[in-house]
């Protein structure tokens, strides 16, 4: 490609063919030609949509365009579908060995789980797979860009530090240049003795940021490295917990609670490690960004860190404190309590979102400016809000019909508790379905709409043509 390409770009440069006019046009269709093939994504659509496909991929949603990211979201709503409907399965069954309908073993009962856990590896070693491709492919300047962006940024923060440039971009101009009495002459005021003093601490600051900097690095690269490893790890452990969950309630293991649920606790494990180096990341640049303040960096940099660190491990201590409260009551040192205080963690997700909600809301009644803005931001506020009250109602009608369950066992059937939870799955598989076949069908007709935007009907064979089995005809000078 390289090589055609020079050929015929010296052939057709307008340098070495004065005379001719249309010469110019013809070297930047060959750039533009050479532009699109030589991009791998860009090379991808054009063979699958053609010139249509490369004109649309520049706008909003064109990425849904590229063949390998289409085919790896189709992949994953047709699993996640199937998923959904086997989860339906797995916990119909359930409710009705729970219900004494059935004398099935669990080691049955449980058939739709693993298929669905054989699924999710399928689906993890093709992602994998189109993952390697689209790396190998081209994708991974993405990375290098946007590690060439951190760096470029990492430099113009030190330059700032050295005074070079202003640590604001776009200063304001000054509102009066007018020297104060003396001021010209004393060099002696506060301003200067604070720039006196950050000259003489350059050094110390820049060796503790590259220090910092290091670090921070080197943690990132151990978390972008456990993220691609965790999720087949995590599969496993599961699928071990399924498994040493249904031999204990069939009866042929005498194992504690504790010991059933050690593969679940070995997932919190791995993910506390993950979010530990998240958390540490974070912190670094903190520390760096006070660096270039003139604050107090312990003052500066308090609150903040322990803001990030309360994000990165709510979620987590919630969920180990659940597991270790029904353990605990179901091993026999908590069972005085009522199952409504053993679930008391599960309400603490819907307190946090709902004050969240609210000072966001009552923030967006504080501001003031462009009155369209604001309300667009306020019906984004209302739209959050509620889902956000649709989805906690399936969610916690479910944990009252299961503590309702669990108090009083004979009081109502498991398939009643389950009822949310059917139909949350239910939407789910529709959903997941709906999107997988606007993947696969609806981005053809949407560039066969564009392709024959402009005419009254389209033509009877208006499919989109692969360009590898595609006749085209050369430019004449009336398309011209």
């Amino acid at each position: 490609l390289k090589r055609a390409y020079r050929r015929l770009a010296l052939q057709h440069h307008p340098d070495r063919n004065p005379g001719a006019s249309g010469r110019s046009g013809e070297f930047v269709r060959i750039q533009y030609a050479y532009d699109v093939l030589s991009d791998e994504r860009r090379r991808r659509i054009y063979n699958r949509y053609g010139e249509i496909g490369v004109q649309m991929a520049g706008r909003m949603g064109g990425e849904l365009l590229d063949p390998l990211v289409s085919s790896l979201l189709s992949t994953f709503a047709f699993a996640s579908a199937a998923v959904a409907l086997l989860l339906i399965a797995f916990f119909a069954l359930l409710a009705r060995r729970i219900d004494h309908a059935n004398d099935w073993l669990f080691s049955v009962i449980f058939t739709p789980l693993w298929t669905a856990d054989v699924l999710v590896l399928l689906v993890l070693m093709s992602v994998r797979l189109k993952d390697a491709a689209l790396i190998g492919s081209g994708s991974s300047q993405s990375t290098d860009d946007s590690t060439s962006e951190q760096l470029e940024q990492d430099e113009m923060e030190e330059a700032a530090v050295d005074g070079e440039v202003p640590a604001d971009p776009c200063p304001a101009p000054p509102t009066d240049t007018t020297p104060l009495l003396g001021a010209e002459n004393s060099g002696t005021g506060p301003q200067q003795q604070q720039q006196q003093q950050q000259r003489r601490h350059r050094p110390s600051i820049h060796r503790r940021r590259r220090r910092l900097r290091t670090v921070r690095r080197c943690a990132e690269a151990r978390v972008s490295e456990l993220a691609t490893a965790t999720p087949m790890l995590y599969l496993l452990l599961l699928a071990g917990f399924q498994i040493s969950l249904v031999l204990y309630l069939d009866g042929y293991v005498d194992w504690t609670i504790m010991r059933v649920a050690a593969p679940w606790f070995c997932i919190e494990a791995i993910h506390f490690v993950l979010l530990t180096l998240q958390l540490t990341a974070g912190l670094l640049r903190i520390k760096e960004r006070a660096l270039l303040s003139n604050d107090n960096p312990r003052r500066s940099t308090a609150k903040p860190m322990l803001v990030l660190a309360a994000d990165t491990y709510w979620w987590l201590v919630i969920r180990v404190a659940l597991a270790l409260l029904v353990a605990a009551k179901l091993a026999g040192p908590l069972a005085a309590w009522s199952w409504a205080l053993i679930f008391a963690p599960a309400y603490m997700p819907a307190v946090r979102w709902a004050a969240a909600l609210f000072f966001l809301r009552q923030q967006l009644r504080a501001m003031s400016g462009d009155a369209e803005v604001l309300q667009n931001e306020n019906a984004i506020v209302l739209a959050c809000a509620a889902a956000f009250g649709i989805v906690s109602s399936f969610v916690y009608s479910f944990v009252a019909l299961l503590v309702w369950k669990l108090s009083q066992p004979l009081a109502v059937r498991l398939a009643l508790v389950l009822i949310p939870v059917f139909i949350a799955l239910s939407l789910a598989c529709c959903c997941c379905s709906c999107f997988g076949l606007c993947l696969t069908y609806g981005i053809e007709a949407t560039v066969e709409n564009e392709m024959f935007a402009g005419q009254d009907a389209c033509p009877p064979c208006a499919a989109v043509v692969p360009t590898n089995r595609r006749i085209e005809r050369p430019p004449s000078a009336s398309d011209q």
